[in-house]
């Protein structure tokens, strides 16, 4: 009896060392435990605050701008350049209608690409709808975007975010993994922050927003899913 009490001690204790040791090889070095993870201070919602984004390319950084704005919200207010160097105002595009806010990647993002060039088959019947307007945002350089701007034959400007402010005033900013940023490099030939002329590779989370000319979102379609775009049919019947 003397024998069984000892033993089931020593397992006991045993079990607790070896829980508290698997506690403690949780690394934050990037690769394991909740590097792999969007934390809770990232506002990426309740019900996605512990989903794994990091195969969509997005880094566990405490910088992040995530959550997306809300049907109701002020819409922040930017001026922007356009890829032919035009200044460009929400507050002044809003004078003659709704305003469709699109983000994307990059030019060289396949899903941005159709996702645009769809928007540009629809423009006739967008811009009939109460007289809306379709702006483009990106992180990528202006260079980058004129060439890609006269291929598409887009008739809509593409804004540069030069300094991230409106992306994170809409809360779609993110850091890239580096991971997916040497894929990026591999198949692209550059590095995120190359084509964007920038220190750190960051991307948006591709968004859009239906702006009305009373300033408030009255659309949102957000998705950390960058293959999860917007439906333009959904957008058309909200115009």
């Amino acid at each position: 009896m003397s024998n069984f009490k000892t033993s089931f001690v020593f397992l006991f204790f045993l079990f607790i060392f070896s829980c508290d040791e698997s506690s403690n090889n949780i690394s934050s070095d990037g690769n394991t435990g909740m590097s792999d993870k969007i934390s809770s201070n990232m506002d990426v919602g309740p019900k996605n605050a512990m989903k794994d984004w990091t195969k969509f390319g997005i880094a566990n950084n405490p910088n992040n701008v995530l959550g997306g704005l809300k049907i109701g919200d002020e819409a922040p207010e930017f001026m922007m350049s356009s890829q032919s160097g035009e200044k460009v105002s929400l507050q002044e595009s809003l004078e003659d209608g709704p305003v469709l806010l699109v983000f994307l990647r990059a030019e060289w993002c396949s899903f941005c690409v159709k996702h645009l060039k769809e928007f540009q088959d629809k423009i006739q019947e967008i811009n009939n709808k109460s007289q809306a307007k379709v702006l483009a945002i990106s992180p990528q350089k202006s260079s980058y975007m004129q060439d890609f701007h006269k291929e598409n034959e887009l008739s809509f400007p593409i804004l540069f975010d030069e300094d991230h402010s409106v992306m994170k005033d809409y809360k779609v900013f993110f850091h890239v993994t580096k991971k997916y940023n040497d894929y990026i490099e591999k198949a692209k030939g550059n590095r995120i922050e190359v084509f964007n002329g920038d220190k750190d590779p960051v991307m948006p989370v591709p968004a859009t927003y239906l702006v009305g000319r009373d300033g408030k979102i009255k659309f949102v379609h957000y998705d950390p899913n960058y293959k999860k775009r917007s439906d333009l049919k959904e957008i058309l019947a909200q115009l």
